[in-house]
């Protein structure tokens, strides 16, 4: 804002959108949000390193593992994002974004179909690379009976907490926090973080194209509980199938596994297809409103010096 004097009047003058003072805020305001945004993967990245060396100790103990493993996701995922939610705009701000439209009992059936089908393509395409990926992770050998208790205890454990921490933390906060920089930008942003959080680079990969698939459900629905589902159906299907590996045999699975996917490939096809039919593109982003071009936020990312660090720790907990 400017003034100038005329007549012994001072006349202020509203500064241009497009000046170089106007395009140097927004470039500092998208720079400190992502700031905050890497701040708080580092400190889930952080507690979760923390967290794995504690839950090594009842390696020997599934019950006791899976129970540290269960508080671990709480309060290394949720309660981190809650906290910078709360610190933000709300906890409840960053769960719904304005829509057009609402997402129908269809259209939510036809979501979670594309979900499901897009993470075991998902899972086939990293299998299939993870031949050329290096060993990263630890060799921990979990040894339970294939019981429904000891599979409920494992569902709990692996899938219902950790879909509704996880999806709040990167598809609720990271996302919602981004997403006023372009739906495209929150996606691929969100699923990085998703990706980051995850111990060892083959589980790092293909969380962040189920992160991505994730988000897409979330730009298009506009319902968080839909990806939530998503994010627990798929988890619950991993749980699945490591018990059809340890009662049925190795042989099996794999048999399982090549159906399931060639199946999948259909219906992930089928359903973009219906839900382009249905007006909802999934993979379609609309260009950003804010106005800054596609150089100037490559520009705010880039240098931004939290990304960097969190680059670095989720890298390090890659090979630690």
């Amino acid at each position: 804002m400017r003034g100038s004097l005329k007549g012994g009047i001072i006349i202020k003058q509203q500064e241009s959108p497009y000046s170089n003072t106007a395009l140097q805020h927004r470039r500092q305001n998208m720079r400190a949000s992502v700031n905050i945004v890497c701040l708080f993967g580092i400190v889930t990245i952080a507690m979760h390193m923390i967290g794995s060396f504690i839950t090594l100790r009842f390696a020997d103990n599934y019950v006791l593992f899976y129970i540290a493993d269960m508080a671990i996701t709480i309060f290394a995922t949720l309660v981190p994002a809650l906290a910078f939610a709360y610190m933000g705009r709300g906890v409840r701000h960053y769960l719904h974004f304005k829509s057009r439209r609402k997402t129908g009992i269809f259209d939510s059936v036809l979501l979670v179909l594309f979900g499901m089908s897009g993470c075991i393509v998902a899972n086939m395409l990293i299998t299939m690379l993870s031949h050329f990926l290096p060993v990263s992770e630890p060799n921990i050998q979990i040894y339970f009976s294939a019981t429904p208790g000891n599979f409920c205890l494992m569902v709990l454990a692996t899938a219902l907490i950790p879909s509704f921490c996880e999806e709040y933390a990167c598809r609720g906060y990271v996302y919602s926090s981004l997403s006023r920089f372009g739906h495209l930008y929150a996606c691929l942003f969100s699923s990085l973080v998703f990706g980051l959080m995850h111990n060892n680079l083959r589980s790092a990969l293909f969380a962040f194209l189920c992160g991505f698939l994730f988000a897409c459900i979330r730009k298009s629905s506009n319902i968080f509980l839909l990806s939530v589902i998503v994010h627990f159906l798929n988890n619950t299907l991993s749980a699945a199938s490591t018990f059809i590996r340890m009662t049925l045999g190795s042989d099996f699975y794999s048999n399982f596994f090549t159906i399931s996917a060639q199946v999948s490939l259909f219906v992930f096809a089928g359903t973009i297809f219906l839900l382009r039919k249905r007006s909802i593109r999934v993979f379609y982003f609309s260009k950003s409103p804010y106005p800054l071009s596609l150089r100037d936020k490559l520009l705010a990312t880039l240098t931004s010096p939290v990304l960097y660090l969190l680059l670095l720790a989720g890298t390090a907990t890659k090979f630690l």
